[in-house]
């Protein structure tokens, strides 16, 4: 029932609240967004098909946003091609960067059993206008694929002088061993507003 499904985001939503504890200012609903000129092309599965538990499923073609937003079913994640991808996040609002948090589906819940798609070591850079090039490197880390499922990592503190970035880079550099695709469920980005 309604009633029962309305409990139970309720649960989740306090899990989740609880898991990171922090406000994620790469959330789509808060005004945040991707900038496609500079993000990887999603994934395509060759035919558009592929089988789970042996059913014909269309493929759609996701679109990176999905990292902005929370969700942790299978399959409800951006996936590109190959181990290498990058996206640009221009954020809900202008923060210094102080952590990240990434996050995939565990093995029990994944329809194949593994979840190889996951990304593994991955950097991250903080820009303060769309057509920097590079950004500020913020610090290289590793997804633990068998870790917990979200994974927060402390980003460099820039010397004394922090500074206010509105975008970041995420770059994945490599994935726990699939050949095709990598999948990134959900990516948030955690900082200090200027009047806090």
């Amino acid at each position: 029932s309604q009633t029962v499904k309305r409990m139970l985001n309720k649960v989740l939503e306090k899990l989740d609240e609880d898991q990171v504890q922090m406000p994620d200012y790469a959330l789509k609903s808060a005004g945040a967004s991707i900038i496609q000129s500079r993000t990887t092309r999603s994934y395509r599965h060759n035919g558009g098909k592929f089988f789970w538990l042996s059913f014909p499923m269309l493929v759609f073609v996701k679109s990176p946003e999905v990292i902005l937003q929370p969700s942790n079913y299978p399959g409800d994640c951006w996936p590109f091609s190959g181990n290498q991808g990058e996206t640009l996040i221009k954020l809900a609002m202008e923060i210094i960067p102080r952590a990240v948090t990434m996050e995939h589906i565990s093995k029990k819940i994944s329809p194949t059993g593994e979840i190889s798609s996951a990304p593994k070591d991955f950097a991250v850079y903080g820009l303060k206008e769309e057509d920097e090039e590079q950004g500020t490197f913020l610090g290289q880390f590793l997804y633990n694929h068998e870790g917990d499922l979200f994974q927060t990592f402390q980003l460099l503190v820039q010397n004394e002088l922090p500074e206010f970035m509105r975008y970041v880079k995420l770059k994945v550099l490599n994935n726990w061993g699939h050949p095709e695709y990598t999948c990134i469920y959900r990516f948030r980005v955690h900082g200090d507003l200027k009047n806090a």
